[in-house]
């Protein structure tokens, strides 16, 4: 780096971020810091602001307004507050640059609350918005006016509307919202099993305004001003104005600073005379992306970017001068960020090396017609019809590739999130590998061994491969897993979803749904399923019929093909089924997935655990329900743990005196909670037999039941049990190995009750 001066500045500046990040966090990031309305507010409290309107973005049903230099009062207290997401439902007319005064009721962004979800209160922390408002009312009050910069924005953001809207005309709704995506970064309306399939395949990068878009609009019309005019000086210029308002345009994001700087250099560099040093530029550009947006260091997209682009830059020189550079490009770029992936994303699609090969190449003919195509219908609209059209043709071929690609052996490898040391002990490995197998290319060519001169090489790639195969290993195995049972009980809001991993390494999965968290399946059970390094469910048990304990299972049969697949379903015995668990058991058995049926006295063993059904039997006497819910009893060496769906009234006598006759002498230490501790449940006599050490609820955060009911948690405590509740801590983590457990909080609160 000696000749590297900026660089080694830049490289640094970085370093030092990342450490007062990781270890000073709010004292180092103000964006961390609790804001004055988080200080100073209770969720869905009625609130009147006003604030000046920076950004805007259209939803289907809503559109969301980005406000600045807010002032909050609600006849108690008035504050500052820098920025704010508001919600309109109504899609009042509003301009940016406009300043508002809104009522309505505050909230504030949820953190995760399961391994593996999406973090929504970090994610608008990198924007230094830490609240949101519903707005009941809107009105536009005048004051400063507007500047020239917000007539520009504002005049943009109508221009890509006005786009977006002919795209959609002429292509149709499916494919003008995904040109929409790609050239314009309107992703909201895009189709969601298309925007899904991409991502699964490895694609979805061709859907984010990346450095690629705008290396291709940007040093599209540099080269064009430049032999125009035969000046570097104009056709940097020219290039530098158009990427500049197509950046203002589509937004500040952390590919288009990078690829805006690193333009910047080149530019630069050819104006002066000097050499382009690619790696001087993306170190600047990092350094700039990170004193902008610190947090970004904690963004997968940051590290996807540069990754990317420093594999083309360091790694791929190291496999030489090859004919099939396009191959290498791939294998370069997937070897830098695959811990990236694999910590963000959980799962690697393998066809992605070889899917990228035909979309990449084809991504600038599909640019020029989306941007040609826009203008040239503008005048002669036959014409632009006619190039429009080929995107369509593309887009064609990137879904049915897709397709084709998901649907062969192996398309996706779940192999969860890598702990830092793996991630570390990887990149360790790789840069081992690259180092070893540049030093044998170079020994090869120098080395005269005659006739064994191609096994003299042979065997000195061999370390370089074994270098590399230990990186990956180190990577993606789990370890410290085996031998032991984990069971997490995970917040899914108002319902029940319980993961338990066998000590063999088996997966099972009890219930899975949700009465207030929409899609729960897909945003909150697959997220942290795929974090854990499953991409399929041995067995799943449904304990009965209702949506709480459903739904997200139902949205996993429906998502087989991109998100986690089930083996066997397992239901209890036909004469408790209602027509939700007839039509779960069609729609599995539709799809591919067997089902089976559990009865009391049936168990499934896996060595030391088994998993055993204590009720219903065939001839319960009670009504199909709640009642008539499965129970299970989970037990490994000296740790049991009994799970009771929604079961009360009748059922739960029944299961009390069974719990009598035949396990009398067996200690529970565990209990998950039945019919999420509601007032019907878990009774005197119950809980007497039971005498669990723990107990469990699974309950949504102020649902509408109030669950936990009061009498059922002094019931509880009377009983000598400890509470551990998903409403105060997000996911419950148990452990059990040899004589021991242990239970763990995934969300630690102050004030939180599982001891």
């Amino acid at each position: 780096m000696k000749n590297r001066p900026l660089c080694s500045i830049c490289l640094c500046f970085c370093l030092m971020v990342w450490i007062g990040t990781a270890l000073e966090g709010e004292r180092f990031i103000k964006e961390l810091r609790p804001s004055a309305a988080e200080l100073s507010f209770k969720e869905d409290e009625e609130i009147l602001l006003k604030g000046r309107v920076y950004q805007k973005a259209d939803k289907e049903k809503y559109q969301v307004l980005y406000l600045k230099d807010n002032s909050i009062d609600n006849h108690q207290r008035s504050l500052r507050e820098s920025r704010l997401l508001i919600y309109d439902e109504g899609k009042y007319d509003v301009s940016i640059g406009d300043t508002l005064v809104i009522r309505g009721n505050i909230g504030f962004f949820e953190e995760a609350r399961n391994p593996g979800n999406f973090d929504s209160r970090r994610y608008y922390q990198k924007q230094d918005i830490h609240a949101n408002v519903w707005a009941e009312s809107i009105e536009k009050i005048g004051g400063s006016p507007r500047t020239s910069a917000e007539k520009m924005k504002d005049s943009l953001y109508r221009f890509r509307q006005r786009w977006k809207g002919k795209l959609c005309k002429v292509l149709g709704e499916k494919d003008g919202n995904t040109l929409a995506a790609m050239l314009l970064g309107e992703k909201g309306e895009m189709d969601g099993e298309i925007k899904e399939l991409y991502q699964a395949c490895g694609i979805g990068h061709v859907l984010a305004i990346s450095g690629l878009h705008l290396s291709f609009i940007g040093v599209g019309m540099y080269m064009f001003f430049r032999r125009m005019c035969g000046s570097y000086a104009v056709g940097g210029a020219a290039g530098i104005l158009f990427l500049s308002i197509y950046i203002l345009m589509i937004g500040l994001t952390v590919s288009a600073l990078r690829a805006m700087i690193m333009f910047l250099f080149r530019v630069g560099a050819d104006i002066t005379g000097r050499n382009y040093d690619s790696m001087t530029a993306l170190s600047f550009s990092a350094a700039a992306v990170l004193a902008l947006w610190p947090l970004s260091i904690y963004d997968g997209g940051f590290w996807l970017s540069f990754g990317a682009v420093f594999a083309v830059i360091l790694v791929l020189p190291a496999f030489g001068d090859f004919l099939a550079q396009g191959i290498w490009a791939s294998v370069s770029i997937n070897l830098v960020v695959l811990p990236v992936l694999l910590y963000y994303f959980y799962e690697f699609p393998v066809y992605s090396v070889v899917l990228n090969l035909l979309v990449i190449p084809v991504m600038s003919e599909l640019l020029f017609a989306g941007i040609a195509g826009s203008v040239v219908y503008a005048a002669v609209p036959a014409a632009g019809k006619m190039l429009l059209n080929v995107c369509k043709m593309i887009f064609y071929i990137y879904e049915q590739s897709c397709r084709i690609t998901a649907g062969l052996p192996g398309a996706r490898i779940v192999t969860g999130q890598p702990d830092m040391w793996q991630v570390a002990a990887y990149y360790a490995c790789l840069f081992g590998a690259l180092f070893l197998y540049s030093r044998a290319r170079r020994y090869g060519k120098l080395r005269k061994c005659g006739q064994q001169r191609q096994r003299c090489r042979n065997r000195q790639y061999i370390v370089p491969c074994i270098f590399l195969a230990a990186g990956l290993f180190l990577l993606t195995v789990r370890f410290g897993e085996n031998g032991k049972l984990i069971v997490t009980v995970l917040d899914v809001g108002q319902g029940d979803g319980i993961y338990i991993k066998g000590p063999a390494g088996g997966h099972y999965f009890i219930d899975g749904g949700s009465s207030d968290v929409k899609k729960a399946g897909k945003y909150r059970i697959e997220p942290f399923l795929k974090s854990r390094g499953v991409g399929e469910l041995d067995y799943v048990f449904i304990s009965h019929g209702d949506s709480d304990h459903i739904s997200g299972i139902e949205e996993m049969l429906e998502r087989k093909s991109t998100g986690v697949r089930i083996r066997t379903l397992v239901l209890p015995v036909q004469e408790v089924w209602d027509e939700h668990l007839l039509g779960l058991a069609k729609k599995a058995m539709d799809g591919g997935t067997s089902v089976a049926v559990m009865e009391r006295g049936m168990a499934l063993k896996e060595g030391d655990m088994s998993l055993s059904c204590l009720a219903p039997g065939r001839e319960f006497p009670g009504e199909k329900g709640n009642a008539a819910s499965m129970a299970l009893l989970l037990s490994c060496g000296e740790f049991d743990m009994l799970f009771t769906g929604d079961i009360e009234g009748e059922g739960e006598e029944a299961l009390t005196q069974m719990l009598e006759t035949d396990c009398g002498a067996k200690s529970i230490e565990v209990l998950k909670a039945a019919h999420h501790g509601s007032k019907n449940s878990s009774s005197e006599e119950f809980l007497e037999e039971v005498k669990p050490e723990y107990t469990i609820i699974s309950a949504g955060i102020k649902n509408r039941y109030g669950h936990p009911h009061e009498e059922t948690v002094e019931r509880l405590a009377a009983a000598g049990s400890k509470i551990c509740s998903t409403q105060e801590n997000g996911a419950v983590m148990i452990e059990a190995e040899d004589k021991k457990y242990t239970i763990f909080r995934f969300v630690e609160k102050e004030n939180g009750n599982c001891p």
